[in-house]
Parts: structure tokens; sequence; C-alpha cells
């Protein structure tokens, strides 16, 4: 249950927050061009930063102020945050952020969330308050006014652009599984079994039109289409059958590609791929009988990784047909 790792991220110190958060935006990084993080002195009131275009900063972009605190954000820490932002931002470091979240594992107080639902009293907040929250803590040993023209700057920023992420909105992210099991090695759990559908599907032909060549050769006789081998019991059956590990491969890779990094599942077919390549290579009477020697030395490949204990053999033989389907490493009928 992801409700088990909320000591572990409270337990986070402000690097590994920054850290973690880093992580986990780039598992959104679809929506973004570029991750990046920015720490420590220097960092102009950037933590992670998620670039919407090549520009970068000099486009549109989101910030990630992450804030660990053994209590809820405090008002006056967030308001000095967003008026350093600003402050860089009229000095044209980078254009102004498009979105700016707090990341605040245990959340903000209270006047500060009344602040963050009310845009403009949160503007009025920063211009009124400046002095006090901002004009001598932006830079060390320096005052920076409240001039006109960085009035008029932080009068015509979007307020409502600013918002706040708290332990909840973090575990319920579509895209935290990866990251939880990163730093936490979150416990996985088996993939549901795959669905054959009834009908051949396009994205599987390579590896079915491979067969249909393998069942040709056998036979002594030319099967235009997988359409014919359904009319030959023997050779149906086993097609029937090489579908089937085809979509429990399928289901598998999809419901740990969501729920891990990338180079899990990768490792997982690289196991796979040297366990039968040999087998594959050996001498063979015909295609069929090397299709089936693999099926039998798939089964028997003892995998490594987080995924081991849930591979079973089925899952195995398919991930075969999927690197028959890529066709780069393994083709049925060659």
């Amino acid at each position: 249950m992801k409700s088990n790792y909320d000591r572990q991220i409270l337990a986070l110190n402000d690097a590994e927050l920054e850290k973690f958060v880093n992580d986990w935006i780039s598992c959104k990084a679809k929506g973004y061009f570029e991750v990046a993080r920015f720490s420590g002195a220097g960092d102009l009131g950037r933590d992670v930063v998620g670039f919407l275009s090549k520009k970068k900063h000099e486009g549109p972009w989101h910030n990630y102020q992450c804030k660990q605190y053994g209590r809820k954000l405090p008002t006056e820490t967030a308001i000095l945050e967003i008026g350093k932002i600003l402050y860089y931002a009229n000095k044209e470091e980078f254009s102004v952020p498009e979105r700016y979240f707090f990341v605040a594992p245990r959340g903000v107080n209270r006047n500060l969330e009344k602040l963050i639902y009310n845009p403009s009293r949160f503007k009025t907040k920063l211009i009124d308050g400046w002095d006090q929250y901002c004009s001598t803590k932006i830079i060390d040993g320096s005052e920076i006014p409240l001039d006109g023209d960085l009035k008029a700057f932080i009068c015509a920023f979007d307020f409502s652009t600013v918002e706040r992420l708290t332990l909840d909105n973090i575990l319920k992210d579509a895209c935290i599984n990866p990251v939880l099991h990163k730093w936490f090695g979150e416990e996985l759990g088996p993939a549901p079994k795959g669905q054959t559908p009834a009908e051949v599907q396009d994205s599987e032909l390579p590896y079915i039109k491979q067969l249909v060549g393998v069942y040709s050769q056998r036979c002594g006789r030319t099967f235009v289409d997988y359409k014919e081998v359904e009319k030959h019991h023997e050779y149906n059956v086993h097609l029937l059958l090489q579908r089937e590990r085809f979509y429990d491969a399928d289901a598998f890779k999809r419901f740990y590609r969501d729920n891990t990094e990338p180079d899990v599942l990768d490792s997982f077919e690289k196991d796979i791929y040297h366990g039968v390549i040999d087998t594959f290579n050996a001498e063979h009477k015909d295609f069929l009988a090397r299709v089936n020697a693999v099926m039998t030395q798939a089964s028997n490949v003892q995998v490594a990784g987080p995924l081991a204990k849930y591979a079973r053999v089925p899952v195995k033989q398919g991930v075969c047909h999927h690197l028959a389907n890529e066709g780069d490493l393994i083709k049925w009928h060659q």
C-alpha cells in the first residue's frame, strides 16, 4: 500500500526530497521537454524545473519548490520563495514560470492555504509585506526595495498559477510507482494475466507471419496467411498457444513498465534473450523444432532482479515472441 511510504517520504531531508521529486517529475517527462534540478547557492529560487520546450528558461517552464519541514510550510517562507523567483525573473535570469508548485509533504499552514486559494490576496500579501518577508532576505547583505518596475512586474504575475502538492498528491499520482520502487523497494505484486483477443491484431502480425512460414515449412505446403493455418487443427492449436504466451508477456510488460524504472524491464528482457539465444542458434531439423526448443529453454531461464518472482513460464516464453515481433534479435522464419 502506498500509505506505507508516508513516513519514509517524510523522513527525507531537503536534498533527498529534491532528488525524489526530480525522479518523480522525470517519470512525468512525457509532458516536459527536459527536467533539471537546481540546488544550493545560486538556485535563484528554483529546485526542480520542468521545461516545456527547447527554449528552456526562455520559454514556458514549471517550478517545483521542495520544502521539507517538521511542520506545515509557513506563510512567510512561501512568500519569500515567490518573491525571490519573481525578483530574478524581473532581472531576466529566466522567464516567469507558467506554474509554481510548493512540494510540501506535510502540507501548508492554514493561512498559506487561504492565500493559495485566493490569488488576489496572495498578491496583496506579497506586495504589502515585501519589506517584512523579502527585501533583506533574497540576497544576503543586500536590501531590495520594491521599486516601481519590480512592483509592476509582481502585479502582472498570475498568482493563480501557484499551487501546493502534499504527500497525498504525490502518492496518488499515476507516475509515482517507479519512484517508490527505486527509493523504497515498493512491493510490485504480480502482473495481470494477458487477455488474448479472438482476432489477430495488427500489433502481433510480424511474429504471426513468421510462424505461418514455420508451419508452411513443416507441412510442406504454403499457408498464405494465418487464416489458412486456422483450418489446420495441429498448427492452429500451436498458434493459439503462442498467441496466449504473447499476450501474457504483453500484460506483464505493460504492468511493470508503469510500475518500475525502464531499465528493470530492459534487464528482464535481456536475461530472456541471453538465456535462449544459444538454443535459437543451434542446429534443428526445421524452424518449428527451433521454435519449440526455444520455448522449452525459455521456461527454464532464471532471470535476476525484482521481476524474477513474478515471471511465470508463459511470460518468459511470450517475451521470445515479442523479440521476434520486433525482428531485430530473433526471427522464427529466416
